[in-house]
Order: C-alpha cells, then sequence, then structure tokens
C-alpha cells in the first residue's frame, strides 16, 4: 500500500501542476474535472526537464486555485483549531500549503508510467461527488482504487477536497501526522508552526519525519 500511495503522489501532484485552471473551472461535473486533469498530466508527466522551483511555482499556483486550502487546513488540524488563535491559524494555513508543495514536488520523480484511469462517480450530497478512478500500474499489479472527493463551490465551480487509495484518505492521514508534531511540540498550534517551519528551513519534504 506505501509503495502504491508514492507512486499515486506524482500523478495527483503533477494532475494539479499541470492541469489548466481554466480549463478545470469549465468542467460540466466533477467527473470531467478529474478525467481534463488526469489527462493533462500523463501527457506531459514525462518531462523531466523543467527545473523543480519552476515545477513547484506551478504547482503552487494550481494547488492554490484548484483546492480549498482554508477547509482542508482547518480540517487536517483537527482538535487544535478551536484552541489556537486566529494568528497562528493563518499561520498554520501558510505552512501547510507549502509543506504540500514540498511533498508532492519532491515526488515528481517518482513517476514510472503509471495511468490513472476514470471509472464514474457517485453524489454523496447537494454539493459534494466521489469521483472514481482506477491507478495501474506498469508492473502487473492489481488497479488501486483512487476516489476523487469533489466539492461543488458557491459559484458553480469544482474544487478537491480528498483524495483516498483503496479507502485510505490523505487528509485523514495527513491529520493523524500533524497532530503527532503537535503532541511532540507543546500540543500547540504555535508549537506546531514552530516545528514545521524548523523542518522546511532544513529542506525536508514531510512535516512527519
Amino acid at each position: 500500500m506505501r509503495r502504491r500511495l508514492t507512486f499515486i503522489l506524482p500523478v495527483f501532484a503533477i494532475a494539479l501542476m499541470f492541469g489548466s485552471p481554466a480549463r478545470a473551472a469549465a468542467a460540466a461535473d466533477p467527473q470531467g474535472l478529474v478525467k481534463d486533469l488526469v489527462a493533462q498530466a500523463i501527457s506531459t508527466i514525462a518531462d523531466k526537464q523543467a527545473p523543480q522551483d519552476a515545477r513547484e511555482a506551478k504547482f503552487r499556483a494550481l494547488l492554490e486555485s484548484g483546492f480549498d486550502i482554508p477547509r482542508i487546513s482547518r480540517f487536517v488540524l483537527g482538535r487544535y483549531w478551536n484552541s489556537a488563535a486566529d494568528p497562528d491559524k493563518q499561520a498554520f494555513g501558510t505552512l501547510f500549503e507549502e509543506w504540500i508543495v514540498r511533498t508532492y514536488s519532491a515526488r515528481f520523480r517518482d513517476y514510472g508510467g503509471q495511468t490513472i484511469q476514470v471509472t464514474g462517480s457517485r453524489p454523496e450530497s447537494e454539493t459534494n461527488t466521489v469521483v472514481l478512478s482506477q491507478f495501474v500500474s506498469t508492473n502487473g499489479a492489481p488497479p488501486a482504487k483512487v476516489e476523487w472527493h469533489v466539492r461543488k463551490e458557491a459559484d458553480g465551480g469544482f474544487k478537491i477536497v480528498d483524495v483516498s487509495v483503496e479507502g485510505v484518505s490523505m487528509a485523514l492521514t495527513q491529520r493523524d501526522e500533524i497532530a503527532a508534531v503537535a503532541d511532540r511540540n507543546g500540543g500547540t498550534v504555535e508549537g506546531l508552526n514552530k516545528a514545521l517551519k524548523e523542518r522546511l528551513s532544513a529542506g525536508n519534504d514531510s512535516a512527519s519525519k
């Protein structure tokens, strides 16, 4: 499972990095959005000549336009949200975004020809849809189930709020990792933010290390 997650991350990240915000906003439905992003990712992912800093810049821009970062960061902060001061919440949102950019962009090199095939979707509510897909490896291993959780925004557009692989939610996984870091640093968001800053300054691509 960990190996599959490692290889899915670059596909997921590059789908965002190379997806066009204009095309994403014009998608008629969540399934069309994911199909478009994945198709663009697979068509461009083989180009490994772009500098790393340029990839990170493009990824960050599309992360901000394609994901509900405030909603995700609040979810990831979990039980610490209510007790945190507003400045600490805002600082965490900025640090969390930087952590995501570092984590995903550092794994672009892991891509080895795997693909994601969208197979359908199911509505969860009036605003939430799960887009179903399969991660197909090049080594003959059975496909892994990948579900994209898409939320309809007030303006009629769509944003991804989570991705799960074989039932493992990346948002939940990140929340557990963030909680572990906070617990080791005084159990406060202030301590958590300090630890994240130190890890990012040290060049680590994961706050869980």
